[in-house]
């Protein structure tokens, strides 16, 4: 809970003269004390109100002709239009206090941690997001997720804020042995499959562009040297992000045709915003887009076993084979 939070106190203040009765600074110290056990001086709060008045333009008022002087709000409402939510939006904090999960382990997790804490206590006192009705409710169901060094997240991250290259040894699946790569890194991608990638392109080669997963990489170092992504640089130039992650300069015409018994599920899902989709007489649905990803293409679609044929293109179709005959001598 980040009660140092200047922002929070102020809200604070501003919902306590909204809720008591005329409060003064003692007061106002005396319930920051009693319900937060913060100690506050009367002075502090006084410099909070003038800042309320004077920044926020907070209509906050004083009454010096009561029995009992203190502040009070001219308008009611200042704020608390900022603050209510809806039913909706409450289960929207919900399922962020679920998907903080899928960032376990990871930098992420402790700023969404923070970034929650802080929502919640910005909450007025008739919406307090109560996590015991709301978040057992709903649950998160990702892949297995990679176990990823958090030196490997710091370090990717300020190189691509700060444009500097970086070094690391580098294992691709079926290699017995690690390769180290000089690298600038543009952008930060995470796949729908819990997975964390960067792309750029290599140090000694600035025409050669790559991907490398987060997983993957050891022995990390920044090197020192700036680089300058060039302006007319696009990550959509060089992968295909609504489909995969992996970098490739060929662009294929996909063609699905899916078996009536999961038509309704096909015509459901957004595939791409290419996509052109045909409900054909038979209840078959062929469904057509542009991607470049036929990697991440060949998961998607054995995912779909004997209700997807694959017309087009030959190279996935190829591809599809080769996985296919090599699972039969396995399991054949």
């Amino acid at each position: 809970m980040e009660k140092k939070d200047r922002t929070w106190k102020l809200r604070k203040i501003v919902e306590y003269i909204r809720t008591m009765d005329y409060p003064n600074a003692k007061d106002l110290k005396k319930r920051f004390f009693n319900e937060e056990s913060l100690n506050m001086s009367e002075v502090t709060v006084y410099r909070y109100i003038n800042y309320l008045k004077n920044v926020e333009k907070a209509p906050i008022k004083a009454d010096m002709n009561r029995f009992k002087s203190g502040y009070y709000l001219e308008d009611p409402n200042f704020w608390s239009d900022k603050v209510n939510l809806s039913t909706g939006e409450l289960v929207g904090l919900g399922l962020l206090q679920s998907l903080m999960k899928v960032y376990k382990n990871t930098p992420v997790e402790k700023d969404l941690a923070s970034l929650f804490g802080k929502i919640k206590n910005y909450l007025p006192d008739g919406a307090r997001y109560d996590e015991s009705k709301i978040a057992q409710y709903i649950r998160v169901i990702n892949d297995p997720m990679a176990v990823i060094d958090t030196t490997i997240f710091t370090t990717l991250i300020e190189s691509v804020q700060e444009h500097r290259a970086i070094s690391f040894n580098y294992t691709k699946n079926g290699a017995l042995q690690p390769k180290k790569y000089t690298f600038f890194p543009y952008r930060i991608l995470f796949h729908q499959n819990g997975d964390w990638y960067v792309h750029g392109c290599l140090a000694d080669q600035t025409s050669e562009f790559r991907t490398f997963s987060f997983s993957r990489m050891t022995d990390i170092k920044p090197t020192g040297e700036r680089f300058s992504i060039p302006v007319d640089y696009r990550l959509e130039k060089y992968l295909d992000p609504e489909v995969g992650v992996w970098h490739s300069d060929s662009y294929y015409t996909v063609k699905l045709l899916f078996h009536k018994g999961i038509a309704q599920h096909v015509r459901e899902r957004k595939w791409h915003h290419t996509e052109q989709k045909t409900t054909n007489e038979d209840g078959s649905v062929l469904v057509q887009f542009k991607t470049s990803q036929i990697y991440d293409l060949r998961r998607i679609v054995m995912g779909y076993g004997s209700k997807v044929t694959v017309l087009e293109p030959p190279e996935l179709i190829e591809d599809i084979k080769k996985e296919l005959s090599d699972m039969n001598r396995i399991y054949g």
